[in-house]
């Protein structure tokens, strides 16, 4: 099928899917695939549209899908906006998935597959209206940053658990990971703009350290402190306290255990 995407489509972000990808994809070059969605074809989909509803609040950490079909779309390819992106797919926290044979479609749970596809919402809804602190480090003088991520879900799903997702991070000096979990009864944890904004003020931080290079980098966890109301708004200070942002390459936020160390390593 021929999709055309029209100009306007390409200010709300494009969304993109792509079939059976089961192959390793090259995480270096974490660019976005031909057979993209537009806006127009998300809104034709009743449960994609359902699923950017649910995750379109950039402030609301957890969310609840579990009434929500189950999408037959692959995620992987992603989405793009305003010179930020996020592709790829990837499922951790399966005890029947391991890394690196853990980039297919049908190995995620059926909430894993919502959060998934709501991980993508979330970071078109944020990244449609940057944190300063986004445009700023990927406009670094001698940065090595141009603003792409890689997506994966902890599929907590699988085993009926919750848990925090892993923290997102610069798994290289040019390539960012973006990390949401699933979780029992259609839960599930996305990044908020705030969080976003703080993980940005770290790598900031790192760079500027390291001349320019990032790599390592975290995302603090989800804190409500730091959080605005539903709907304020959120990122760029959002009353952050830049001493404990720039602690996020140590602190990892929730979940960056040594259960994560080689998972992330790899994709």
């Amino acid at each position: 099928m021929n999709l055309r995407i029209a100009p306007w489509a390409l200010v709300l972000g494009t969304f993109a899917i792509i079939a059976g990808c089961s192959q390793t994809a090259d995480e270096d070059e974490a660019v976005q695939g031909e057979d993209a969605y537009s806006q127009a074809q998300v809104d034709g989909d009743p449960t994609l549209k359902a699923l950017q509803l649910a995750a379109a609040d950039v402030n609301q950490y957890e969310i609840n899908v579990a009434d929500i079909d189950v999408p037959v779309p692959n995620a992987s390819v992603g989405t793009q906006v305003n010179g930020f992106s996020t592709r790829g797919l990837d499922w951790f926290k399966n005890p029947n998935v391991g890394y690196p044979n853990n980039k297919s479609w049908d190995q995620g749970t059926d909430t894993g597959k919502k959060c998934q596809w709501a991980a993508v919402f979330r970071f078109n809804a944020i990244f449609s209206d940057p944190p300063a602190e986004a445009v700023a480090m990927r406009e670094l003088e001698g940065g090595r940053w141009s603003g792409s991520f890689w997506s994966w879900i902890d599929d907590y799903a699988s085993t009926n658990s919750v848990g925090h997702p892993s923290a997102s991070y610069a798994w290289s000096s040019g390539l960012w990971k973006w990390i949401g979990a699933s979780g029992r009864d259609g839960l599930c944890r996305l990044p908020t703009k705030t969080m976003v904004a703080r993980m940005m003020t770290a790598c900031m931080a790192q760079a500027n350290a390291n001349d320019g290079d990032p790599k390592g980098c975290r995302m603090p966890g989800y804190n409500p402190a730091y959080e605005p109301a539903p709907d304020a708004g959120g990122g760029d200070d959002d009353g952050v306290d830049d001493a404990d942002a720039g602690n996020a390459s140590a602190d990892g936020g929730f979940d960056a255990g040594a259960s994560d160390a080689g998972a992330g390593d790899g994709g």
